[in-house]
């Protein structure tokens, strides 16, 4: 069966794949929250790390390759218009309402949130915070890996390779994550300890690092390596999803808070790597058509706000009127959860978002070195670095409002 030669990559704006994602994550965490418990909703999670490890990178190289430097102060400016405005809404604000008008919470647990520190408080699940915004634990982790990320990727940027470089630690880190979960679960940690640590949970964004990397060695080498036929690209969407069914299917304690986030994690890069280098079957057109319909765009660039609000307005909901039993009451959860997140997006994120990227064309009108550049970088026009629901897009295009989240 002849075999397509890898060459220039379709701008990333086009696959809506990614958004597509999103969607389906953010709505695995608002059905599971919702009171259907047959909904792996603990899944859209590692969806979305790999999807964050995979857009950062992305947009870093895509960087390096422009310019050949890295703006870290611009990395971080972005990060912070991209998280801080519906933080603030979705959760600084109704936190200290709930505060000051139905009881006090815990300080330090808010400062976790706020910081991102909070998934180690929550290990042991004793945190006294506003109902709902227990969500902010996997935002936690997103941030200490951006952090890290950016000084990392500051030291390999003037060196030789620094993408293999990037992709070697990558891998070496995704390893290591594994085996945490492995030692701490035969040492006897809990659930919650493997579930909510950082340690243990980087092996998702590890894995979408390495699937940026792997990317753009091929967008970089048109000679490389050649990708299946159609009938092997529909391959990759079956073998995702047998991927996924596989580790819900087994329920054995061992596998399940071991092995069953890796399986997880490289079902979601399959798919990520799949719609990047073109679904040529009958079955990946058919795939990709539902993936592009309009409301599954809209709910994946909002899932971010989605996420964060979701849970916060069921469990006022419940408080106000009690539990809402049956598919009635789940279905009030849902659209009241979503609802609030869509509004969100489209009032606070995504107009914070077009100012961003109207300064950023402006800025990009006259090129200089932004503070905190590798000397000699020209001033990048990266765009935002998604989080939950943030539509990836090449620098100077207009980005829609990620995990940006449970998640």
């Amino acid at each position: 069966m002849p075999r397509a030669r890898a060459g220039k990559a379709l701008p990333l704006r086009q696959f809506a794949h990614l958004d597509a994602l999103r969607a389906g994550a953010v709505m695995l965490v608002v059905l599971g929250h919702a009171g259907l418990d047959v909904v792996p909703g603990g899944s859209g999670v590692t969806i979305f790390f790999v999807i964050s490890g995979f857009i950062i990178t992305h947009l870093v190289l895509k960087e390096h390759r422009r310019t050949g430097g890295f703006d870290i102060g611009g990395f971080y400016r972005r990060r912070a218009l991209k998280l801080l405005p519906p933080l603030l809404v979705g959760l600084v604000v109704p936190t200290a309402l709930y505060a000051w008008l139905v009881r006090p919470v815990s300080l330090p647990d808010v400062l976790g949130q706020v910081f991102f520190f909070f998934n180690w408080r929550y290990t042991d699940s004793a945190v006294d915070v506003l109902p709902g915004s227990i969500v902010v634990w996997s935002l936690s982790i997103e941030e200490q890996f951006y952090v890290g990320f950016a000084l990392v990727w500051l030291l390999l940027v003037g060196r030789a390779r620094p993408a293999l470089a990037l992709g070697v630690l990558a891998a070496a880190a995704a390893a290591a994550s594994a085996a945490a979960r492995l030692v701490l679960h035969l040492g006897g940690a809990s659930a919650d300890r493997i579930y909510f640590g950082t340690d243990t949970r980087l092996e998702a964004i590890a894995i979408g690092v390495l699937a940026a990397v792997w990317h753009h060695r091929l967008t970089r080498d048109p000679a490389g390596p050649g990708l299946p036929g159609w009938w092997g690209r529909d391959a990759v969407v079956v073998a995702a999803l047998g991927l996924y069914l596989l580790s819900l299917g087994i329920r054995e304690e061992l596998f399940r808070e071991t092995l069953r986030y890796s399986l997880q994690a490289v079902a979601a890069c399959l798919v990520v790597l799949w719609g990047l280098r073109g679904p040529a079957g009958p079955l990946g057109r058919a795939v990709l058509g539902l993936m592009r319909l309009r409301p599954v765009q809209v709910i994946g660039l909002a899932s971010y706000s989605i996420y964060l609000l979701h849970l916060v307005v069921s469990r006022g909901l419940t408080a106000l009127v009690g539990e809402l039993p049956g598919p009635g009451g789940v279905a009030v959860h849902v659209v009241l959860g979503t609802g609030a997140g869509l509004a969100c997006w489209w009032f606070v994120e995504e107009p914070v978002q077009r100012w961003s990227r109207r300064r950023r064309r402006e800025a990009a009108a006259t090129p200089a070195p932004g503070p905190g550049s590798v000397p000699g970088a020209a001033a990048p026009t990266t765009a935002p670095a998604a989080a939950p629901g943030t539509a990836p897009t090449p620098a100077g295009t207009p980005a829609g409002p990620i995990l940006g989240g449970t998640r």
